[in-house]
């Protein structure tokens, strides 16, 4: 058994039997990217000057992410984990639908990374997003490499939109 299926099922165990713990694992895996989502859109509102370049770096870099993340599948598919171990997944995915890297992941730490650039006191972000990733290993959709690789992602291209927003802030004005 690999390092990736004994941790997988270590932590589906750990939710196996107990309706408190799938309950919270639902709500993390599903329900928290959401919460990430409304709370980057409403710290960005308030913001005149700068708030239209973060909401866009939102959009923009989101895109990028989730485009990039269907690249990787395209070069490397891994199925589901509930499609081939004997587990029920806790929320309807579609047993067809790629597994490698984690798009969840891979956007809760997209935004992490941006709420933490813009407000330091924001670091916490990150526990949220961290939540979401191991929700989605706690339902049965993901293995832990899957999202390790979606947490790499999130963060490279959150480092890659800040860069690219400093670089465009540092144009003179016509």
């Amino acid at each position: 058994m690999s390092l990736d299926v004994y941790i997988y099922n270590s932590v589906i165990s750990l939710t196996a039997g107990s309706a408190i713990w799938q309950l919270l694992s639902v709500l993390a895996a599903s329900g928290l990217i959401w919460f990430l989502v409304i709370w980057y859109i409403f710290s960005v509102l308030g913001r005149k000057k700068t708030g239209p370049v973060e909401f866009f770096a939102l959009i923009l870099g989101g895109s990028m992410v989730y485009l990039f993340n269907i690249g990787v599948s395209i070069w490397w598919w891994r199925p589901r984990p509930f499609v081939f171990l004997d587990v029920e997944p806790l929320i309807n995915v579609n047993a067809v639908s790629k597994s490698f890297p984690s798009d969840h992941a891979a956007l809760a730490f997209f935004i992490a990374f941006l709420l933490s650039q813009y407000q330091k006191k924001w670091w916490w972000a990150y526990l949220v997003a961290l939540l979401v990733a191991l929700g989605r290993v706690a339902v049965g959709v993901h293995y832990p490499a899957d999202i390790l690789a979606g947490m790499a992602v999130g963060l490279a291209f959150g480092y890659l939109t800040i860069q690219t927003e400093k670089l465009f802030s540092r144009q003179p004005k016509i």
